[in-house]
């Protein structure tokens, strides 16, 4: 692995609030109120305001904002500056745990796996995994149901991952199973590299996938 390096999914990235929390907005503030209390948001643009309010319905796809859809675009293909991208998403970094980074395929369909804190200080981010990396799940992850769906979960970890449904499930059951590269996932599931690369990162990410030595 390479953790100065980010991932930019192929996939479409959503992203929402936790159930539990609200948005509560003055004339001059934003405060997003959680189950861990309560964080003052500093930057109180109508960009910022119109992506907490989207995110407390559920997990959403943020570039169909018509403000930042060019930044995301262009953050996405790697195509030229996205500042005002880059400075929502240090926003949305602010929100630790009442954040939850969702994936979903290009479909139009809903999210495939969410990634969800169980403390508040979590941030979330997107390690770049190469393909031939050797990688496994940490060693005391676990599969669970949680609320109808099943969820991979680690004992002093800061995330876990509910896995909504395939191919997230396949490719979490296969890493289960032992040391593997995307490369390998890919061609066993007959997937595409480019949806097993964004598992295993938002997977990384949620610091349930590690590196491994064969």
């Amino acid at each position: 692995m390479v953790p100065t390096q980010s991932h930019v999914p192929t996939g479409r990235p959503l992203w929402s609030l936790l159930e539990d929390a609200f948005v509560d907005e003055g004339g001059d503030s934003i405060t997003v109120h959680g189950r861990w209390g309560a964080i003052e948001i500093a930057d109180t643009s109508p960009l910022v305001r119109e992506a907490l309010q989207r995110m407390s319905l559920g997990p959403v796809a943020l570039e169909n904002i018509s403000a930042l859809h060019e930044n995301f675009i262009r953050w996405k293909t790697g195509s030229g500056p996205c500042l005002i991208w880059r400075k929502l998403k240090n926003t949305l970094d602010q929100l630790g745990g009442c954040l939850v980074p969702s994936l979903g395929l290009n479909d139009g369909a809903g999210p495939i796996l969410s990634v969800v804190a169980v403390t508040r200080e979590a941030v979330f981010g997107l390690p770049h995994i190469a393909d031939d990396d050797v990688v496994t799940m940490r060693r005391g992850t676990e599969i669970e149901r949680l609320n109808g769906d099943q969820a991979l979960a680690c004992a002093g970890q800061q995330y876990q991952v509910i896995l909504h449904s395939a191919p997230a499930t396949e490719i979490a059951k296969w890493l289960l199973d032992s040391a593997t590269t995307i490369t390998e996932v890919a061609d066993a599931l007959n997937l595409s590299r480019t949806l097993v690369s964004d598992v295993v990162a938002y997977l990384a990410g949620a610091g349930l996938v590690v590196p491994a030595r064969r």
